[in-house]
């Protein structure tokens, strides 16, 4: 092999390793930019964002229905025998009763024109335009309501993975102390100083831990799939989050006492059936529109010629032409446009009731979730004073253990109490963190930020 073929597969395989290791790389994800990658990429706000364009081109057609109409026309026709036109009788010496049928015209016709429209006052079209851009407002207010629910699901799905990995690491802190624990059974027993069966229950509580480690790391697995999919990355790509699952009591989470006010003008979800309920008073006028006359102008351009050859040199053009008004006065309509306005009236209603029932929702939610983080932030002052009196006593019992005092019984209770003491604070943290997200959705504080 020549050294330039040498040199050259050298390159490609640097290449493809450099491309291997770019690929592997971990995307490091702190919550904030979760967030922000989720606005981005989630592909139910792309449908949404496409959505929106949707009626942005509604109200464009919705204008187009003011703007005259123009259309050409075009026509060839061939006779295989040539029209017939009935003259009277007389014209060609039959009786005045007797009708003369006589072929005109040529072989080949040919028809073009021009025709122009234009409505002149049609109050429906005026009415259709409002109704569309109040359309398109109710689509970017649902799009909102779909970013302020996004934006609460990445949220919880991330502390869910942190959750995942924090309760791994406690499964792991367990298992080292009673590791540790089995390593001073042994000892102790080689000294005469214990039993062969506090060395066998300490080695079979720490074979009974190492399942649940098992567990955890295939849940942090899948809590990591969802969150994926939630932002809208690829399942294959790998990820690390950078945040951690902490408590900070200088972060103010609480609601005051304009709560239900603040929730209520921020909430996307109100301002969706808000406009909604405005939609409907529109098509309510767009319907009665239809009762009302319609005028037009029309005009129209018409040239046409037959001949029985097609020498087009030697055709005749002779050209028609007209402008007029045409109105059109509804009389009867066999009920129809009654009862489109009367199903119009009832949805309108029935917005109505929907936004009377939700503000009743937000009131609860709101009200649920103070509660919810007011109850989350007492747990976390209780347990965190309970974590630290379980490890002094596991210390204590610990200690009196080693010195033969207190059975191998008292230590195991001792750490799982300690352990379920970290976890009871770890879990208070948790809910305590996802009760202030829920209660910023409850608030609409998630719908606005959703321009930063």
């Amino acid at each position: 092999m020549k050294p330039t073929y040498k040199i050259f597969i050298l390159l490609l395989v640097v290449l493809f390793a450099l491309y291997q290791r770019t690929q592997a790389q971990d995307r490091q994800l702190t919550l904030e930019s979760a967030v922000t990658l989720a606005l981005e990429k989630n592909r139910d706000l792309q449908v949404a964002q496409l959505e929106t364009q949707k009626a942005s081109e509604r109200v464009r057609e919705a204008k187009g229905s003011a703007l005259p109409t123009i259309g050409a026309t075009a026509q060839y026709q061939y006779f295989f025998q040539k029209q017939v036109s009935f003259l009277p009788g007389s014209f060609i010496g039959l009786g005045e009763n007797q009708l003369a049928a006589v072929r005109v015209g040529g072989e080949n016709a040919v028809t073009g024109g021009v025709n122009l429209s234009q409505p002149l006052f049609q109050s429906g079209i005026r009415a259709g335009i409002r109704a569309a851009r109040t359309a398109r407002q109710v689509t970017h207010a649902e799009k909102d309501e779909l970013r302020a629910a996004v934006i609460t699901q990445v949220k919880k799905a991330y502390l869910d993975v942190l959750i995942t990995q924090e309760r791994l690491h406690l499964q792991q802190q367990s298992i080292v102390r009673n590791e540790q624990a089995l390593k001073d059974a042994r000892s102790l027993l080689a000294q005469g100083r214990a039993s062969r069966v506090d060395t066998l229950r300490a080695f079979v509580t720490v074979e009974n831990l190492r399942p649940e480690v098992i567990r955890l790391t295939n849940g942090i697995e899948i809590a990591g799939t969802v969150l994926k999919r939630i932002i809208g990355l690829d399942e294959s790509e790998s990820i690390t989050l950078r945040d951690s699952l902490r408590y900070d009591p200088s972060v103010p989470v609480g609601a005051g006492e304009g709560a239900f006010a603040e929730a209520l003008a921020a909430r996307p979800e109100v301002q969706r059936l808000v406009l909604t309920s405005k939609l409907n008073q529109q098509q309510i006028a767009g319907q009665a529109a239809e009762r009302r006359p319609k005028l037009w102008a029309v005009g129209s351009v018409l040239g046409q010629s037959q001949a029985n050859n097609f020498r087009l040199g030697d055709y005749q053009w002779p050209v028609s032409s007209f402008a007029g008004l045409q109105l059109n006065v509804p009389i009867f309509s066999g009920f129809r446009t009654v009862a489109k306005v009367r199903q119009a009236q009832i949805t309108r209603q029935q917005t109505e009731k929907q936004l009377e029932n939700y503000r009743e929702i937000v009131r609860a939610e709101v009200k649920t979730g103070v509660s919810g983080v007011e109850e989350a932030r007492r747990r976390i002052e209780v347990q965190g004073q309970t974590v630290a009196t379980a490890e002094l006593g596991y210390r204590i019992t610990r200690d009196r253990w080693k010195q033969g005092i207190a059975s191998r019984l008292d230590l195991s209770d001792a750490e799982l109490l300690l352990t379920q003491s970290k976890s009871n604070y770890l879990q208070a943290v948790y809910d305590y963190l996802v009760a202030g997200v829920e209660l910023d959705q409850a608030l609409g504080r998630t719908a606005s930020d959703l321009n930063r």
